[in-house]
């Protein structure tokens, strides 16, 4: 999964991605289809810098950026209460590891790129934020390549693997967790933790590799507070009732592709998973940031952008989606912490 999200030169985000949203896309994404999300997000900004007490220059980092629709709607909210705003200063930066993402975002952002920096690591993002920031990303932890599990209804635990035969091609081949994870922290993920598993060859996803990008760079974040949005559950109940074959998935010009599927289109094609938000909330803990709230999109955006939500739900229908109980409200969660 690795190699065909962030290959050099053949992975989907590093070289074939073409755009986010619209018909050239392979996925729409709530900044694509409203600028409510950005409203929000600005609004939260607000009350972030007032609770922690920021008066000079705030630093904002947005991770994963897409194609800048989000941070141009943020900034647009935040200038939107100029009262407010021009009591404070603000520095913008972006984190973005794809060269085909960054030029998207440089036209986006053309307006206002002088306020704008460009980093491809949070961790030089924070050095040039002298450690203090207020951190947001959306559908970003999704885009991390995960761990493949399933279950042998005895207890254990077998990763899916992947072989090549030139004759036949790929095939999936299923080798104990023991070994090819031997140091693996199963207390570290709810979903290890969970007992009665009922169904045999139960597959499951594990975001080892988000949790281990934290561990990075966290230390270096001293103060500030951090918004994480993204679709999946609270709990891995949630996320795997009814689903025996996992949650992975491909996403190809809006074509959502599951199963054999999935290796059809190497670095053509977006690839993504669930994500549990007990195990995202655990680990920021675990590295010294207090969890403030877990609510659902609708929640968050019904109280920080909550007149604006309104007016939407009445003219227009992509917005309206983005808080709907049966569309992105609840299939997407909002974590909020705060560090220092």
């Amino acid at each position: 999964m690795a190699e065909a999200l962030y290959h050099r030169e053949f992975g989907y985000y590093t070289h074939h991605i073409r755009t986010v949203g619209g018909s050239r896309g392979d996925f729409a994404t709530s900044p694509t289809l409203s600028t409510l999300l950005g409203k929000a997000i600005a609004r939260w900004i607000r009350c972030e810098s007032e609770s922690l007490d920021l008066k000079s220059l705030v630093h904002i980092i947005e991770i994963g950026g897409g194609e800048g629709s989000l941070m141009r709607d943020v900034i647009g909210g935040l200038d939107e209460g100029r009262r407010w705003f021009s009591r404070s200063a603000h520095r913008f930066h972006l984190v973005e590891i794809s060269p085909r993402l960054r030029e998207r975002q440089r036209e986006t952002l053309h307006r206002v790129r002088r306020r704008v920096t460009w980093h491809e690591t949070i961790e030089t993002a924070l050095e040039a934020s002298g450690g203090t920031a207020l951190i947001y990303s959306n559908e970003l932890v999704d885009a991390f390549p995960v761990a493949l599990l399933r279950y042998d209804g005895e207890g254990n635990w077998s990763e899916v693997c992947v072989a090549f035969e030139p004759g036949s091609g790929l095939r999936e081949i299923f080798r104990p967790v023991t070994e090819t994870r031997p140091s693996l922290d199963r207390d570290a993920f709810a979903v290890l933790r969970k007992e009665d598993w009922s169904v045999i060859g139960q597959r499951v996803e594990l975001h080892a590799s988000y949790r281990d990008w934290l561990h990075r760079w966290m230390p270096r974040w001293e103060r500030g507070a951090m918004l994480t949005i993204d679709y999946g559950s609270p709990c891995p109940e949630e996320i795997y009732q009814r689903r025996p074959e996992g949650t992975l998935r491909a996403f190809f010009r809006h074509q959502r592709l599951t199963g054999a599927g999935i290796y059809r289109l190497f670095g053509k094609q977006d690839l993504t998973a669930d994500v549990c938000f007990a195990d995202l909330a655990r680990w920021g803990e675990a590295l010294g940031a207090k969890t403030i709230c877990q609510q659902s999109q609708s929640d968050f955006l019904c109280e920080f952008a909550g007149a604006a939500c309104g007016d939407a739900a009445q003219t227009d229908r992509s917005a309206a989606f983005l808080f709907e109980p049966d569309g992105a409200g609840e299939a997407f969660r909002v974590l909020s912490q705060r560090k220092g």
